[in-house]
């Protein structure tokens, strides 16, 4: 597809040839975290936490280096643990040239409190002296989403609105972004990964793997036309070799240079489809819209 490239106050916008709307929107994130994977299937001998971050960090290495290849910006949601065990490379992420965004995903991979929401963004904003506003919880776990804004959330990007057998059953909750709270009061945006409308075929980490690739790309597809924007996640982890570690053959298939080199062609393919924007730029945007939406209507 062609393009042509404008600027608005200082924002670039590529444009459709002979069509002014600007292309939809890619959101890609990645869940930095401990690798304690290998506990969840039973594992007698959860990795070392010296392990489980060295693995983490091979990973992350990977996708770095992907990233700068492709001129790819992306969302970080990461734990203060591992943020805590490698600094430096957070700092390397919240500098980089291409913008990307830190954001939280809790204290620690493995538990969850309600005090974890604020001391995992101050411990985060400390490390990489830039604000925190979104927030993951790790496995998409349920939590009290009241306690976000007044931890000093803006966004939050914890669900996934599909059926995951044996995890969860999401298909009722909403598709697209959508708000918790009147916009402007004490409230947080709302944003899922992204699934397929009528049949929510999910395009998360897990359909990336298994997926023929013409039928993610025709699902990805769908979702920019229907929805105007596609919000997909990934793990560092799945970038590096996993041999050794007792885990299914659903979550360690095609991870190391497989997956580095089938989620690289992807991204160039998506790069002629979609411009890729931070998970919180986005939220601001898309809030702006809403609230021009309301004020034409009153």
């Amino acid at each position: 597809m062609s393009r042509v490239n404008t600027n608005l106050g200082g924002t670039s916008i590529r444009l459709r040839p002979g069509i002014a709307k600007p292309l939809p929107k890619a959101l890609l994130s990645f869940d930095v975290e401990e690798f304690d994977l290998p506990g969840e299937y039973g594992q007698g001998n959860l990795p070392s936490e010296e392990t489980q971050i060295d693995v983490g960090t091979r990973g992350l290495t990977a996708v770095l280096e992907l990233l700068d290849r492709t001129g790819v910006r992306a969302t970080f949601f990461t734990t203060a643990v591992f943020a805590a065990a490698r600094p430096e490379m957070i700092r390397r992420i919240a500098e980089s040239p291409l913008r990307h965004e830190v954001a939280s995903h809790g204290w620690s991979h493995s538990s969850f409190e309600e005090r974890d929401l604020l001391r995992s963004r101050v411990a985060l904003q400390q490390i990489t002296g830039k604000p925190v506003t979104g927030f993951r919880r790790a496995r998409f776990g349920e939590f009290d989403r009241r306690a976000l804004a007044a931890a000093g959330y803006r966004y939050d990007s914890s669900d996934n609105p599909i059926w995951l057998p044996g995890r969860y059953n999401n298909f009722k909750k909403p598709r697209t972004a959508y708000r918790l709270g009147d916009l402007g009061s004490e409230g947080v945006t709302i944003l899922p990964v992204s699934a397929s409308p009528l049949v929510r075929y999910p395009l998360f980490w897990l359909s990336f793997k298994h997926s023929p690739m013409a039928l993610y790309r025709l699902a990805s597809q769908w979702v920019l036309r229907e929805d105007g924007y596609l919000n997909i996640f990934f793990h560092p982890w799945e970038f590096t070799s996993l041999k050794g570690f007792k885990i299914p053959f659903v979550v360690r298939r095609r991870a190391g240079e497989k997956m580095v080199a089938r989620l690289e062609a992807y991204l160039l393919w998506l790069k002629e489809r979609a411009d890729f924007d931070t998970l919180a730029d986005f939220a601001v945007r898309w809030e702006n819209q809403q609230a021009l939406s309301l004020f034409k209507k009153s």
